[in-house]
């Protein structure tokens, strides 16, 4: 697998690690989005985390980071809520990977996988999300 195999549109899911069952799987929902990404041939990347693609209300985190290769891609991201929006104090860090395809798989999608830490406070009051949140994620690429 190659580096720039990363680039393209995931949806992407996070999960808070709780470790008891739950009865309704939406409890561990940390968040569901659009991940865009592209891949340079040196590894940079670039790309967004979309939460609303709607042309009025346009929300979305400014993605970077760097990959490289090994016996398995790796990747790190930090994502940045854009200037001038509600997010606009978003800050996550991304690390992950990824994930082998199985040669006699069948319809397996591509899907990266690792964890995002809240790397700074987001919001106030009562709507505090503080720094140290941790959860883990999986993106599972669209399209061909």
């Amino acid at each position: 697998m190659d580096t720039a195999d990363l680039a393209g549109t995931y949806t992407y899911r996070s999960f808070l690690n709780w470790p008891e069952p739950v009865d309704d799987f939406n409890r561990l929902r940390f968040a569901q989005l659009e991940l865009r990404l592209s891949v340079e041939p040196g590894g940079a990347i670039s790309g967004a985390l979309v939460f609303s693609d709607a042309p009025d209300d346009f929300l979305a985190m400014d993605i970077t980071g760097k990959t490289t290769n090994g016996s398995l891609v790796h990747f790190t991201l930090t994502g940045k809520g854009q200037p001038d929006t509600p997010i606009s104090d978003f800050h996550y860090e991304y690390d992950g990977i990824i994930l082998p395809h199985w040669p006699t798989g069948v319809n397996q999608r591509q899907t990266l996988a690792g964890t995002v830490l809240r790397a700074a406070d987001h919001g106030s009051g009562p709507d505090l999300a503080p720094a140290g949140q941790t959860a883990s994620f999986l993106a599972v690429k669209r399209g061909g």
